[in-house]
Formats: C-alpha cells, structure tokens, sequence
C-alpha cells in the first residue's frame, strides 16, 4: 500500500482568523487510488502541481474520500470528475439542515449531488482492499476517517478533524468541535486501532503506550512581495513547527 502526503496540514491559525491549511492524502492499493479530501481554496492552483509529484492526476483519481464537509477539506471537489465520492450519510443531512455559514459550504452541496457521484455511507465498510471507513463524529455530526492496514506498514488512521493535532490525539481535548464528548468518544476509537495517525492539521503522529509523538517538522513560508516593505526584496517569515512529542492522558 503507498500512503503519501499530498499536503501536510498546519496547526496554527492568525490572531484575527483562520489559516485553514489542511492535510491531503494520497493512498494507492491494488490499483485502486483514492484521495483523502481535497484542501481548500487556499490550495486550489497547487492541487493539480502536487499530485503530479506524485505521479497522479484528477483524473486518474478512483475514490474521493470526503472525511467532512468544512470548506478547508471539500473545496476542490470538481476537480475530480471521474471519482467515486465519499461522505457519511450523517454529514450529508447536518448540512442539508445546517444554514449557509462558515466553515460549513452548503453552496457547494447541490453542485456535489449533480455529480452524480456521491455516495453516502451510513455504516462502516472496506472501500478498498486494506482501506476501511471509521465513523468519527464530534468535529461535525457525520465525520470519517480511514484505517488503513497493510502488512508492510503500521496501521494508520487518516483522521481528517477528528484528530486535528498532537494535542487533541495526547489529551482527548479538542478546539472548534460541534460536541466535545462526541470528538473525545472517537479520539479514543482511533487510539484503540493505531498505531499511526494522519491529523487535520498537524505533523504524522506515532502512538506509543505513554506517549504521542510528532514524527516530523513542519516548515512554511509566508512571502511578502517586493515593494510592500523593501522597495527591492521580498520578505520572509519562516512559520515553524519542530517535532515534539506530549504524554498520552
């Protein structure tokens, strides 16, 4: 099974809003290709750029899986027009009945069922071989995630915001949650199963029996344009998050 970072998320917003870098996932087993989630606008000019480096395109694409429906994870959506697309059957009634409010982008859903593509899953299923859906409600009413188990690897859980970050894995505490002990009650799902874990908006994460660890750094660059501050240079400011690890409570 390959599992590859299409986008890795970042945990961090701005003083006055939301950065909302999120993590994409590619995963390729027996033929099968599946992307986890599709980013948001912020990503919609890099997405195309991005799965070529890892030897992909929209198109070639079998299963869209749609772990939620927030904006940073189902922007860019129509890109992948020859998908299967994946959203739990609970989501899709929340934003049915949910008003047309931020984070939620319930323009986008009418466009989503014209595909003619979307399937809504109410249980949990192997959708491909080693791949399997977990129900992860708590960060939205119908969230999902993916276990992926394969021989040659750790099993790893693609969280998508049911884990946004190594604290919310460590504690079982969570931020911007639609019901904290829901999100709590599927944290400890997904600590049971993992050994691994792919957050929404965080580094790899590696399961231990005491701890949780941030298996890699995180590095992003915010550019600002020459003229704006130097009449002749761009400026830089390096965002960076180091590996760490906290206590598993």
């Amino acid at each position: 099974m390959k599992v590859e970072m299409v986008f890795e998320g970042f945990p961090g917003k701005l003083a006055t809003g939301f950065m909302l870098w999120s993590s994409v996932v590619y995963i390729e087993t027996k033929g099968t290709k599946i992307l986890f989630d599709t980013a948001g606008a912020c990503k919609r000019s890099d997405i195309h750029i991005a799965l070529q480096k890892h030897g992909v395109a929209a198109d070639d694409i079998d299963i869209l899986f749609l772990s939620h429906f927030h904006e940073d994870h189902v922007y860019n959506f129509d890109y992948f027009t020859n998908a299967r697309i994946l959203l739990h059957a609970k989501e899709a009634e929340w934003v049915e009945s949910e008003p047309d409010a931020w984070p939620v982008p319930k323009y986008l859903y009418p466009a989503l069922v014209a595909t003619g593509r979307l399937e809504l899953i109410d249980k949990d299923v192997e959708i491909a071989p080693g791949v399997s859906t977990l129900f992860t409600p708590g960060h939205t009413p119908g969230g999902m995630s993916l276990v992926l188990r394969d021989e040659n690897m750790p099993t790893t859980v693609v969280a998508g915001d049911a884990v946004k970050n190594l604290a919310e894995l460590a504690t079982g505490k969570v931020a911007m949650s639609w019901n904290n002990d829901v999100s709590a009650e599927s944290i400890a799902k997904i600590r049971e199963v993992a050994e691994i874990v792919i957050p929404g908006h965080d580094r790899i994460l590696q399961l231990t029996p005491d701890k949780v660890i941030a298996m890699n750094s995180l590095h992003e660059t915010i550019i600002i344009p020459p003229g704006v501050v130097d009449a002749n240079n761009e400026r830089r400011l390096e965002l960076i998050v180091e590996q760490s690890w906290l206590p598993r409570s």
